[in-house]
């Protein structure tokens, strides 16, 4: 037969696929996107660059110092980094400290994703305006539990949402709901307040 080659039938079929059965197909993670660029297209505006792991940011000496006694120490201090117009940051996430710049230009880039990562920044480099508005948006805006934010707020000493997280504590099930497993980890102080309202509850 003509179809036959050394007696083998060869078929190419071409098939259209509308619709998939079993496991689903999960989507790549979209990167955020960046609600400020610090990189080398605004250089003419930058008189330092800090680099974080493999990422160099350009920014402004004078605004950061003004934001942050640690960065009026790095630019102005009698430290060797001083006069250099690239300086290494250590021991953080380019990630979180580009959030971090965001929130010091004026953008609105605090969510649940970014917040921790701008507060761990913020506390490193004592910037009390990037803290405050991390208070703001976990009381106002966060979904996150009272357990999370009541960890943070001991953590990086937010007294307006320990308190806030401390007056939803109504019940003994609350309680125990918000003490982690190692009850060592808590803020100690925090810790007391819970006491003192198990103490009220009995």
């Amino acid at each position: 037969m003509k179809y036959l080659n050394d007696g083998k039938l060869k078929v190419n079929i071409h098939a259209n696929m509308n619709t998939t059965v079993g496991f689903p197909i999960e989507k790549a993670a979209l990167p955020r996107r960046e609600l400020r660029s610090f990189g080398e297209e605004t250089k003419q505006f930058s008189d330092v660059v800090l680099k974080v792991d493999d990422r160099k940011f350009y920014v402004s000496k004078l605004y950061l110092s003004s934001q942050s006694p640690y960065f009026v120490t790095l630019f102005l201090g009698a430290f060797q980094e001083s006069g250099k117009s690239e300086i290494e940051l250590k021991d953080i996430d380019p990630q979180d400290f580009q959030c971090y710049l965001e929130v010091l230009y004026g953008e609105n880039g605090i969510d649940e994703d970014s917040v921790e990562g701008i507060l761990e920044v913020s506390d490193m480099y004592d910037t009390p305006l990037s803290v405050k508005k991390c208070e703001e948006f976990l009381i106002d805006q966060s979904k996150m539990k009272l357990k999370k934010k009541l960890e943070l707020a001991g953590k990086y000493r937010l007294e307006e949402l320990k308190k806030m997280c401390l007056n939803q504590i109504q019940t003994v099930a609350d309680i125990r709901a918000v003490i982690p497993l190692d009850s060592s980890e808590m803020d100690h102080g925090i810790l007391a307040k819970l006491f003192d309202k198990l103490l009220d509850f009995h």
